[in-house]
């Protein structure tokens, strides 16, 4: 009759069990990022609730069912605080925009002015056409300063003489400088210093400087 196979030894199967255990397969569950961070918040949360009471006892079942409670207040809470900053701080922006927007009034020059300057950068530099299409953007705001027409870029030229026949003067000084001004800048007439210069006289009148 065979011997029966002597039991291996106490060291031998703690190591056998160290190797199966270290198998894939028997490796813990690994918990997802979103997973840790709740975990991690629970935690906080748990640990805040306890530095504030020290005297309760979270085994016990009905400081249990007080620390769910306060759980709850603090996420009702933070909750009210989320939905109230989301209201506050749009307001908050508008009105920094606004302000800031006042400031940078305050401190720089009217449309018309500069198309007055961009006016004369070009005729300083001999570019006569574009001076005068500068001027006549300045010529438009100053009439509007006076209420005699609406500027509006999408307008054209004849818009704006409709609308300048309620002003006997505006009216005369548009139409001299339009007879001027549209042959250069629609029919491909040339312009020199002298015929700039008659521009910007008779915007003058009106208050436009090029």
């Amino acid at each position: 009759m065979p011997q029966p196979a002597p039991l291996p030894a106490p060291a031998q199967v703690d190591d056998a069990l160290e190797h199966v255990y270290a198998l894939p397969e028997f490796a813990p569950a690994g918990r997802s990022p979103i997973q840790e961070g709740l975990a991690a918040a629970w935690r906080w949360i748990r640990d805040f609730i306890r530095w504030l009471t020290p005297d309760l006892d979270f085994g016990a079942a009905g400081d249990r069912t007080l620390l769910v409670v306060l759980v709850a207040l603090m996420a009702v809470v933070g909750i009210a605080a989320v939905a109230h900053l989301s209201g506050v701080l749009p307001r908050l922006l508008r009105r920094e925009e606004r302000a800031e927007a006042a400031r940078l009034a305050a401190g720089r020059p009217s449309r018309a002015a500069e198309w007055e300057a961009r006016a004369r950068r070009s005729a300083a530099a001999g570019e006569w056409r574009e001076a005068a299409l500068a001027l006549y953007q300045a010529l438009l705001l100053r009439l509007e300063e006076r209420g005699a027409v609406r500027y509006d870029p999408s307008k054209t030229p004849g818009d704006y003489r409709r609308e300048a026949r309620r002003n006997a003067e505006a009216r005369g000084v548009l139409d001299g400088f339009l007879r001027a001004f549209e042959p250069v800048a629609f029919g491909g007439r040339a312009l020199d210093a002298g015929g700039y210069e008659r521009l910007r006289d008779t915007a003058g009148r009106m208050g436009a400087h090029g």
